[in-house]
């Protein structure tokens, strides 16, 4: 017995020996290949393994790689990260993986479902793989890599001496590789970083400077736009060749003024912007935090050490895009948003532009997005159109001499607001540009952005911006104001009492999905979040997925779409089915994916709110069976759909009762439906209906604001039958009508006869 546990000392002993040798080779190694391809079997053999491979993170491509020598030329074996492999599994998880029989479907099936092992390798080698002990390679909490090691040459499982052993080696290396991706490299290029990161090749960067000489772009740019590379990944670049720090723009970036007092200019925007820099921020110190797209630039450097007063200072680097979005965060600030008279504002533009309306140069600009007047008409434009009611706003440009025309939108209807001098349209674009944070160098493809204006200290109106490229080298904008931030209360949602109670209903189960359908701009999302304003309570978790997020609510957890980091609402929500929720909505179910996993996530225990643009409620259910949904799990998940439109509204100042006539009435019951329409109760013989007048309150229109019209659709078991069997979408509404469901002209009838609207406007929004 005491030969035995001294054997197994001498064992253990040596072990350790051998794992501190190769510690220290690791240590020495002079970068992460020597790792990988002369190390690896040095570390096999201190656990006695026939084989082993060591993967370090690719995170850009999300995958690990290893490299090995096919003679003297390199060559790399990559693996996604994630579960359907085992590196890629241990990668994905961080957990280690002990295998005895890789060829073992039940073994592998009792790790992860869907967890394989390619057994290509073996078969063009003859090889034959049974034991495999895998190990996540981290420092801190970041993944490094993988360590991977296959059959014990004594034939048996992996022990946990080896386990043990194999936790230490990972460490070490966790370690090595985050040294030796820190270490400070002398770049020849601003992007051979990217090179040493794995994260492009020499031959992409050069063929990514050869795109950017034909498309007489940036190299900067068609990195991020062609070749996909993180802002991030460009800005450690910029970092690593420059040496100093990099500084990226930040939508809460909210810059004093008190900056500008340090140069010796008293208006420096245009300045700075020519020259690719600008201040940022004071630090603790006193220095001027400077933001400079080259901060190599001799002239540059110069320029900022004769304007900076004091010469406290320190040079960051940053993107030209980035930079002049703070340079517009700078200006726009500079002006303070005050009620006004547009046609003052325009009388100045007028003023200031006698004597210059000679030949337009459609090249160039005849006056700067941050001048005064720019800036001026701009903000004025936006407060007078949130001050009229107005839901959008068209800044509609031309060619030539043609006046730029501004058009609103107020309850549904687009008039004409204002014409503006042709020659004032592309600095009118580049200001909203700059305002949403926007490519202003980008002219040729659409672009959508967000902007806050400030107008007291408790209120900023919110505007989602869409800029279009038109004919003739122009662009237009269209500007959203986006709806208040406090939800609407449920029971001003204007619902029938019938349809109240069945959306009630509907929403008070513990779990299936519910879908708010209808055109764009019809409140669908108004709606979603009154009722979950209902639901809200301190017992329920609420996960919400929204592009744009337009109405906040406190005690619910929302996220704001970014397809452009690839967060949508699909990845959003199987981040939600981890966050333990009670309730989740998303958005829009804009894909197959998006909507079956929304259906799988009401047929495991949650309640799923969610949108969707189809005409009707019937019409949902077609749509989405039509999408590959199962019909079966979509029969089990719905409660319910309720479609809707916005109708405008009698105003309530003016409108004007009258007694409807009996020809009148007939058309109505015909519209209605003859066989419900006794439901209504109608009394020819007192009923009073009302017609628009028209007054200065409604601006002699006789409508002023909009409600809702509705249409609610529950499951009952005869809609079931009927989902499942794929039937039409006719046969889908005469049972839902049997049940209880009214359409939406039904609805618009109804709220004819209560004096909110007139048949006009409901036919306008209504077909069926």
């Amino acid at each position: 017995m005491a030969e035995t546990q001294a054997s197994s000392t001498e064992t253990r002993l040596a072990f350790l020996e051998r794992l501190k040798n190769i510690t220290h080779q690791i240590h020495s190694a002079e970068n992460i290949d020597e790792i990988l391809i002369h190390l690896k079997d040095s570390i096999a053999s201190v656990f006695d393994a026939d084989r082993i491979t060591i993967y370090a993170v690719d995170k850009i491509r999300r995958e690990i790689y290893s490299k090995y020598k096919v003679g003297d030329v390199p060559q790399e074996i990559r693996v996604p990260i994630n579960k359907q492999s085992v590196a890629g599994y241990v990668a994905a998880t961080g957990t280690t993986i002990s295998i005895n029989d890789a060829y073992s479907d039940l073994e592998l099936l009792a790790i992860f479902p869907d967890l394989k092992f390619d057994r290509s390798w073996d078969q063009k080698t003859g090889y034959r793989t049974k034991q495999i002990l895998a190990h996540p390679v981290m420092y801190e909490k970041y993944l490094m890599g993988v360590i991977q090691l296959i059959n014990k040459k004594s034939g048996g499982p992996f022990s946990a001496q080896d386990r043990s052993g194999i936790q230490e080696i990972a460490d070490v290396l966790g370690l090595a590789f985050y040294n030796h991706q820190k270490r400070a490299v002398k770049y020849k290029t601003k992007f051979d970083y990217l090179v040493h990161q794995n994260i492009i090749s020499r031959a992409e960067l050069e063929k990514a400077a050869d795109e950017a000489r034909m498309r007489k772009w940036d190299i900067t740019e068609v990195l991020l736009k062609v070749m996909k590379i993180s802002k991030q990944d460009i800005g450690k670049s910029l970092s690593a060749f420059y040496n100093v720090r990099f500084v990226e723009y930040e939508d809460s970036y909210n810059p004093p003024l008190e900056l500008l007092d340090r140069l010796k200019m008293k208006n420096p925007f245009k300045f700075m912007e020519r020259n690719g820099w600008v201040t940022y921020r004071q630090l603790e110190g006193g220095q001027l935090l400077i933001i400079c797209d080259d901060p190599g630039d001799p002239a540059k450097v110069a320029d900022i050490q004769l304007l900076v007063k004091d010469g406290k200072y320190e040079l960051a680097v940053g993107l030209r895009d980035d930079i002049l979005r703070i340079i517009g965060k700078l200006s726009g600030r500079a002006v303070t948003v005050t009620s006004g008279d547009i046609d003052s504002v325009l009388a100045d533009i007028e003023a200031q532009n006698e004597g210059g309306e000679g030949e337009i140069d459609d090249s160039g600009m005849s006056v700067g997005e941050s001048d005064s007047g720019v800036v001026k008409l701009v903000n004025q434009i936006i407060l007078d159109a949130y001050n009229r009611g107005v839901s959008d706003i068209h800044v509609e440009t031309y060619p030539g001499k043609q006046n730029t025309i501004i058009r609103v939108r107020i309850d549904g209807d687009l008039v004409e607001y204002k014409q503006i001098p042709a020659n004032w349209k592309k600095a009118i674009i580049a200001r909203i540009k700059i305002m949403s944070n926007l490519n202003i160098a980008e002219k040729r493809l659409p672009q959508d952005g967000k902007i806050q204006l400030k107008l007291s200290a408790n209120k900023i109106i919110e505007l989602r911006v869409a800029t279009v490229p038109t004919y003739g080298g122009n662009e237009d904008a269209v500007m959203r104001i986006l709806a208040a931030s406090e939800p609407l209360p449920l029971d001003k949602l204007n619902l029938s009492p019938r349809n109240h109670q069945f959306f009630l209903d509907a929403v008070s189960k513990p779990y299936g999905i519910f879908l708010v359908v209808g055109p764009t701009g019809s409140g669908k999302t108004t709606t979603l979040h009154s009722v979950l304003g209902h639901l809200n309570t301190v017992d329920t978790k609420i996960w919400t997925a929204e592009d744009p997020v337009e109405i906040t609510q406190s005690g619910m957890r929302q996220v704001q779409m970014q397809a452009d980091i690839d967060l949508t609402f699909a990845t959003a929500l199987r981040a939600f089915l981890r966050a333990d929720p009670d309730i989740i909505m998303i958005g829009e179910m804009r894909d197959h994916e998006t909507a079956n996993m929304g259906i799988e996530a009401s047929l495991t225990g949650h309640l799923v709110f969610s949108t969707l643009h189809t005409n009707s409620a019937p019409e949902t259910i077609t749509r989405l069976i039509d999408l590959g949904i199962d019909p079966f799990n979509f029969a089990d998940a719905l409660l319910g759909v309720l479609a809707q439109r916005l109708v405008r509204t009698l105003c309530p100042f003016c409108k004007e009762k009258y007694t409807p006539t009996s020809e009148e009435l007939e058309l109505l019951s015909v519209e209605y439906g003859k066989e419900y329409w006794g439901e209504l109760n109608v009394k020819p013989d007192t009923l009073n209906m009302c017609k628009p007048k028209g007054c200065e309150k409604c601006n002699k229109t006789g409508y002023k604001g909009r409600t809702g019209l509705h249409e609610v659709l529950v499951m009952d078991m005869e809609t079931k039958r009927l989902i499942q069997s794929k039937a039409l979408v006719d046969d889908i509404r005469a049972s839902a009508l049997r049940h209880g469901m009214r359409t939406l002209k039904m609805d618009g009838i109804w709220k004819v006869l209560k004096g909110d609207t007139d048949m006009e406007k409901v036919r306008q929004v209504c077909s069926v």
